[in-house]
């Protein structure tokens, strides 16, 4: 026997800023951002810390709106989406990604469960791996912007939040404190950013962890029960899967370290294309060289394209459908 998970709401004021839409999926409430009216699916999934609006909506998201039909996803207790008590592992969130593209078939004429072009950034890259080993053939090309997943070592601060009850006390005292301390880390010249940036960037972290409570407890779950730095074998799956794979990575990556994880991924993935973005940290992708991204996940979607048709011919392909997620959801 195990306890029923509960959920975890947000305070009504929080929720209210959303800028997408919201439906009850797997039991939880999601917050999701479905843009543009393109003949080709693009879906965005973001990372531990950020939810979609700061990682996707602010420059990536709207501009392939301009010639896609882009979905983004805020995965438990991140951005928009409540938090739960289930196990933030990578078996959950495949299961979510999976519910939320059913329940949005209908609606985008079944661009959700015909092979698309997925995107993970950091965490998410690690996630949307696991979610393309689980249904290769809704895969048309995959996307990992500076991806989690290797086998990097793991700094003391990092291996005390991961401990029960050490972490949570951690966190609940000093989580104000401890988060926002990490925002230079990800940035290639911190002093250069922005001030006001710098300050919309901190307030966001500190209305995650005020007005979500759900935010720090799937921040902690994600630690300890996703591979962050445990996906080497996965990755090395992708090699002998049919769809194209790339890697969009800043050089001065501090946080998904680029010259240890780019060369491993590359070495795991020999197929994998690799962009570099030249004096780009983790945060910067999303940030200052989001246009850049955009433009890049843009041309590698469209390659291979027939310059005279708009749309994709799509093969026979077994669709997602229940019996595949619950087949997925079974112990």
């Amino acid at each position: 026997w195990a306890p029923a998970n509960i959920n975890i709401p947000m305070h009504p004021e929080f929720e209210a800023r959303a800028p997408g839409e919201f439906a009850v999926i797997g039991g939880i409430k999601t917050h999701f951002i479905l843009r543009g009216n393109g003949p080709r699916l693009v879906v965005l999934i973001h990372g531990l810390g950020k939810g979609i609006s700061e990682a996707y909506n602010p420059v990536i998201l709207p501009e392939l709106a301009k010639k896609h039909t882009v979905l983004a996803i805020d995965y438990f207790g991140r951005g928009f989406t409540e938090g739960t008590t289930a196990n933030c592992d990578m078996r959950q969130l495949v299961a979510h990604i999976a519910q939320v593209l059913l329940y949005l078939s209908e609606r985008t004429n079944g661009l959700t469960v015909k092979p698309f072009t997925l995107v993970g950034y950091s965490m998410g890259g690690a996630l949307v791996t696991g979610f393309a080993l689980q249904f290769p053939h809704l895969i048309r090309k995959l996307i990992l912007i500076a991806p989690a997943g290797t086998a990097i070592p793991i700094p003391l601060e990092g291996k005390l939040v991961k401990l029960p009850i050490i972490g949570d006390l951690l966190f609940q005292l000093l989580g104000n404190l401890i988060l926002p301390m990490q925002m230079p880390k990800g940035h290639y010249d911190w002093d250069s950013v922005d001030p006001v940036l710098k300050e919309e960037l901190k307030q966001a972290i500190l209305d995650q962890i005020k007005y979500h409570p759900g935010y720090i407890h799937n921040f902690l779950s994600s630690l300890r029960h996703f591979p962050l730095n445990d996906m080497e074998k996965d990755f090395a799956q992708l090699e002998h899967l049919p769809f194209p794979v790339m890697a969009i990575w800043g050089d001065s990556d501090r946080v998904c370290p680029y010259a240890e994880s780019s060369a491993r991924i590359k070495q795991l993935i020999p197929k994998l294309e690799l962009y570099t973005i030249k004096n780009s940290g983790h945060d910067d992708v999303s940030e200052k060289d989001a246009l850049e991204v955009a433009k890049v996940i843009a041309e590698f979607e469209a390659r291979g394209l027939d310059p005279d048709s708009s749309d994709l011919p799509i093969e026979d392909v077994d669709e997602l459908d229940e019996s595949d997620d619950q087949t997925m959801l079974a112990e």
